[in-house]
């Protein structure tokens, strides 16, 4: 009876020590300690023979834990899409040489990945001419920045005014180049002269920024109006 004794109190001592080393190896010390205490209780409470627990359920019961246990812990990485910056009230001014050649303004700006830029709200454009006069005035919706490619789009209830031809070119989208100064569209556009009520229609525009020169790409159309009319 005696060494039945010593012999189960050394069986638990050496469950004791494989639990202390199986638990500095763990990664997850804290699920694998609760484990392992439980099975060596388990097995302590057991006669001795096969009735101990066997090595391949434990493992089995450990991994399973241990799966269970990351599932809980891991969590889902949402990247975030929203914008880098935004400001209000904004002017940025473009000058050559010393002089003033291009003011934006719009009420907002949102800066995205890529020093991307949207204005999402009205633009105003003023070109200058080389005495500091406003020669050209330019009216959208919104627009847009592309860092890549360096040019600006305006978008939506596009209005270009020549104060010194009295022209007013209408469209739905154009593309400006501050480094080559030139504006283009391959959209529908309408030039009225409203001294004299001329109306042209075509596909598409090329001229420079602050269109003193012009040319329709593709001409559809050209009208007499009253002076002054509102083109439709």
């Amino acid at each position: 009876m005696l060494a039945y004794k010593f012999l189960l109190k050394k069986m638990k001592k050496n469950l004791f020590k494989k639990q202390l080393l199986l638990e500095s190896l763990s990664k997850k010390p804290n699920f694998t300690a609760k484990m392992l205490r439980w099975v060596n209780t388990t097995s302590a409470k057991m006669q001795m023979g096969d009735k101990l627990l066997s090595p391949i359920c434990f493992i089995v019961l450990l991994t399973i834990g241990m799966a269970c246990q990351e599932k809980k812990s891991a969590t889902k990485f949402i990247p975030y899409k929203g914008p880098l910056e935004e400001a209000e009230k904004l002017e940025v001014l473009y000058s050559e040489e010393g002089l003033l050649k291009v003011r934006v303004k719009t009420e907002k700006q949102i800066k995205s990945g890529l020093d991307d830029k949207i204005f999402p709200k009205q633009i105003f454009v003023d070109f200058f001419g080389p005495n500091g006069q406003v020669m050209t005035t330019l009216v959208s919706d919104s627009g847009r920045y592309d860092s890549r490619t360096g040019m600006y789009r305006v978008i939506g209830n596009v209005k270009v005014v020549n104060t010194l031809k009295q022209e007013r070119l209408l469209t739905d989208e154009l593309t400006w180049n501050p480094n080559t100064k030139k504006v283009y569209t391959e959209k529908p556009v309408m030039v009225e002269n409203q001294m004299s009520g001329e109306q042209m229609k075509g596909i598409g525009l090329d001229a420079n920024q602050d269109f003193t020169q012009y040319s329709i790409r593709r001409p559809t159309g050209f009208f007499n109006a009253p002076a002054g009319m509102a083109p439709n």
